[in-house]
């Protein structure tokens, strides 16, 4: 879930890297990634960059000995650090996700079914969604047996059931 803090600082990063090209948003994008699983990987890393008993200037250069000091996300860590924001970065990461997202008319859709889809069956059911939501569709998909069959489509707050499962409980609770 999205926090206040962590909107702002991506919604500023996001303006910054767009303003110095397509190259940039997508370096920014990556090196914030792969900073934020690097912190969720190790929360130790976290709790040194925010230790209050080590002065800014002492996690400033311990920051740039790890991350060095080129690029957007490098910079975004230090003003982490200097304004005692560092636990925000996971967040801000899926922020800038998000804007990019959004920038690029990209949909991220999650596909639950009971059994690996084909590649012609994803194929099919990318443009239809594409077709649907005038948009370019990332599928994620999520393997789950207990729904027997079908398919659940998730995207933004939409959920499109056509399970097995979800048409039983229904044909369950109807004959109730």
């Amino acid at each position: 879930m999205s926090s206040e803090v962590s909107s702002v600082y991506a919604n500023a990063l996001f303006s910054l890297a767009k303003e110095q090209g397509d190259a940039v948003l997508q370096e920014t994008r990556s090196d914030l990634r792969q900073t934020a699983v690097l912190f969720s990987l190790n929360p130790d890393l976290t709790r040194l960059l925010s230790l209050p008993t080590l002065s800014v200037e002492e996690r400033l250069e311990i920051a740039k000995k790890i991350f060095g000091e080129e690029g957007l996300a490098s910079r975004l860590i230090f003003l982490l650090i200097d304004h005692g924001r560092v636990p925000f970065l996971g967040e801000i990461a899926d922020d800038f996700d998000a804007k990019m997202l959004e920038y690029q008319d990209t949909t991220d859709v999650t596909v639950t079914t009971a059994v690996a889809l084909s590649p012609e069956q994803k194929e099919r059911l990318r443009d239809a969604l594409a077709k649907k939501l005038h948009q370019t569709i990332r599928i994620t998909e999520r393997i789950d047996r207990k729904i027997l069959g079908g398919v659940i489509v998730q995207y933004g707050d939409t959920r499109i059931d056509n399970s097995v499962k979800y048409r039983l409980d229904a044909l369950r609770e109807q004959l109730s």
